[in-house]
């Protein structure tokens, strides 16, 4: 039976591993941002089905610990595709900072003003985090597969839907 540390670093293998794979046309602090969402994201996904179903035996497995769940989330993938799609989209639109035009009596038209450091941070910050999530949120999912994955291979494996079934 895997330990809850080892469920943890597979997932947060995982995670980081897939993350990087869907951020690979990202330019590289973004990416880097993401892989990084992605392995926090795996490791908790790794820890999942434990917190849901604590390991006091090696009988401990249920519906979170079943085939059931695991088809359930590879059903879910489009969803998750949409998602990032929706934190991708955030991010984009926290990057194009908004330019506010202020009037030049010099030149006699509208130009744009000098860039606010609160709002150009802020900007940033919201761009990271929509970066973070969408890694995550993939992690998420990826780790608490692999959690699955190690346990099934285990000599009591994991059950179709519940202990006994």
């Amino acid at each position: 039976m895997a330990s809850l540390g080892t469920h943890i670093v597979v997932g947060t293998a995982a995670g980081a591993g897939y993350a990087a794979h869907c951020a690979k046309n990202r330019p590289g602090g973004k990416r880097l941002v993401r892989v990084a969402g992605g392995a926090l994201g795996g490791a908790l996904g790794g820890a999942l089905p434990d917190i849901f179903e604590p390991a006091i035996s090696s009988w401990h497995r249920g519906p979170g610990h079943s085939v059931a769940v695991g088809s359930g989330l590879a059903a879910c993938g489009n969803f998750l595709t949409q998602l990032e799609g929706f934190c991708l989209e955030k991010a984009e639109q926290c990057r194009a900072r908004p330019t506010t035009l202020v009037w030049d009596p010099q030149e006699g038209f509208y130009v744009p003003a000098p860039p606010n450091p609160l709002s150009q941070l802020l900007s940033t910050l919201g761009e990271l985090f929509w970066e973070f999530l969408a890694g995550f949120l993939s992690g998420l999912v990826v780790g608490y597969a692999s959690h699955l994955a190690l346990d099934a291979f285990t000599p009591r494996s994991i059950p179709l839907l519940t202990h006994g079934f």
